[in-house]
């Protein structure tokens, strides 16, 4: 199938090089067409532009320049680039030809680890046979990220799962398992689903560039390449990367309190109950409630209101152990998930956290008060496939009972047997 069927390739630009990216662009089945462009073509002189064009047509596609200078078109805000309309059209029915997801700009911070906050830099895993190509990557890389370097795929492999790199380059020719191979393994594994990848390749056709980008590669780099252009691909698509991470972390938080929302609490849920079972330990979970909102907010306003809600998830915040999970489960109501914790020590918990409330009184200036349920299960407990929801059901009906049994107090959830 042709990269240009159905797709409106906009050429930006005029004159003879505009003329000849167009006939390159037809002889790889690209071409202009009515409708919203799927990528952009220009020259770099004509790259303002054809920022200014996309962002007039609130399209996503790619921006493909042709320059001489590829590091310098890219870091300017070009998606790629190629020193001849030949290159340039091979890149563009990669890209075209490639499932792509695009996300909005928006200000992010610098790229983090998304999974340790304990790094400095962020990770590079170099994977080149090569061992002196391996030495100058790494040197090249080193000043501004940490390196870690491996000559074949099934090392790679095992190195991303231990380190969870922020970012693989991968050469394509490896001995054994092939770039291809390891980019599929990576894919496979939970800790690097998601692991940016940039494919390494003196093998530049569009044919071997599109398969990398469709086994889910976020860039490639033909070989021989400039250290400008090495280092302004790496730090575009950690830029992406933590721009795709910032938007994961959007749709998982709950706005108001900054803890996690509910989806993600159901997420931790299932995780947490299938760990304590594995692991033989108890599972404890609280369910808090604001008292008194209703009143609050017919007395003093709805901006009070938000105001109690935040002093209630600040001080659920304060008595959390490292390994305890809060989230906003709606309205003015928390759950709280307490691993390794049983019945009497999540007791314990919930008046720690009742107590702590009236303090928060006093700061909020605000009567911020909460009912709390608490249920807990043993890793015996959790053997049925409805334990999670069953766990959450109980500490529920313990709320519901502080509630109907005057509020501002805790209540357990006993297990009879």
């Amino acid at each position: 199938m042709q990269a240009g069927a159905d797709l409106n390739v906009r050429v930006v630009g005029a004159g003879e090089t505009a003329d000849a990216m167009r006939k390159a662009l037809a002889r790889v089945g690209l071409a202009e067409r009515a409708g919203a462009p799927a990528a952009f073509v220009c020259a770099a002189d004509d790259l303002a532009r054809a920022i200014a064009m996309r962002e007039l047509a609130q399209a996503v596609g790619p921006i493909v320049v042709l320059t001489s200078d590829a590091a310098a078109a890219i870091e300017a805000g070009a998606d790629d680039a190629g020193s001849t309309p030949e290159e340039v059209a091979r890149r563009v029915a990669a890209r075209l030809k490639a499932p792509r997801v695009s996300l909005p700009e928006v200000p992010v911070p610098e790229p983090a680890p998304a999974a340790s906050g304990k790094r400095d830099k962020p990770l590079i895993l170099v994977v080149e046979d090569d061992e002196d190509a391996r030495m100058v990557l790494a040197e090249l890389l080193k000043p501004r990220y940490d390196v870690d370097a491996v000559g074949d795929g099934e090392t790679a492999l095992k190195r991303a799962a231990e380190l969870n790199p922020d970012l693989v380059l991968l050469d394509l020719f490896l001995p054994g398992m092939d770039g291809f191979g390891a980019l599929t393994g990576l894919r496979r594994h939970s800790k690097t689903a998601d692991t940016p990848v940039i494919f390494l390749s003196a093998q530049g056709d569009a044919e071997t560039k599109s398969q990398g980008l469709s086994l889910g590669a976020a860039d490639y780099l033909a070989k021989p390449f400039s250290e400008q252009e090495l280092m302004a691909r790496v730090d575009r698509t950690l830029k992406l990367s933590a721009q795709k991470e910032h938007y994961r972390a959007l749709a998982q938080t709950d706005g108001l309190t900054g803890l996690p929302n509910f989806r993600s609490f159901h997420a931790r849920l299932e995780e947490e109950v299938a760990r304590a079972h594995r692991y033989g330990h108890p599972l404890a979970c609280a369910m808090v409630d604001l008292d008194g909102l209703k009143q609050i907010n017919d007395q003093l306003g709805h901006a009070a209101g938000n105001r109690a809600i935040l002093a209630l998830a600040d001080a659920v915040r304060e008595e959390l152990r490292d390994t305890d999970f809060a989230a906003r489960y709606g309205g003015d109501e928390f759950v709280v998930l307490l691993p390794q914790t049983n019945e009497v020590q999540g007791a314990l918990f919930a008046e720690r956290l009742r107590k702590r409330l009236a303090d928060v009184s006093e700061q909020a200036g605000l009567p911020v008060r909460g009912s709390i349920g608490v249920a807990a299960v043993t890793s015996e407990e959790l053997d049925s496939a409805d334990a999670a929801e069953d766990l959450l059901r109980r500490a529920d009906e313990a709320l519901y009972n502080a509630k109907r049994s005057g509020r501002d107090r805790v209540e357990v959830a006993h297990v009879h047997h």
